[in-house]
């Protein structure tokens, strides 16, 4: 099994529950500001990781942003279509939740990303994270950088 089968598949339950939970609480939106939260730690904590590691790149970082940027204007065209087909074509999926869901799907990434980040800054993190990572870098193959 591929990384990105592991990856897709962590992507869409996140997503699916992460829409369930915003439909059952009718929040819609509160997952982008959860998500900004979550980019804003990891854009963070890389910039951390790559200094102490000596590697820091204004260009991989510029590059990091502008895919984090990527991911907003993806969501943002996922909340407009739902806009469009429940107001304009009475076609509604979830109560508008969809875009919620995604969002959701993205800030798992983005907490795997953060953890990753600290273990290359030496960092202690928790023994059932290591062995989630662990397990994830098994499945998808991805090996240490060290």
């Amino acid at each position: 099994m591929d990384g990105v089968c592991v990856e897709n598949r962590l992507a869409l339950i996140t997503g699916f529950f992460g829409s369930l939970v915003a439909y059952m609480f009718d929040l819609v939106g509160v997952a982008v500001t959860i998500l900004i939260f979550f980019m804003t730690l990891d854009y963070i904590t890389g910039l951390i990781a790559a200094a102490v590691q000596r590697q820091l790149n204004s260009r991989i970082g510029l590059e990091g942003f502008a895919r984090k940027l990527y991911i907003l204007i993806l969501i943002s065209a996922v909340y407009a279509l739902e806009f469009m087909g429940s107001h304009y074509a009475d076609f509604e999926i979830m109560g508008g939740h969809i875009g919620d869901g995604v969002a959701f799907a993205y800030v798992a990434i983005e907490f795997i990303s953060i953890t990753e980040n600290g273990v290359k800054m030496n960092a202690p993190i928790p023994g059932i994270l290591k062995q989630l990572l662990k397990i994830v870098k098994e499945k998808t193959g991805i090996e240490d950088e060290k």
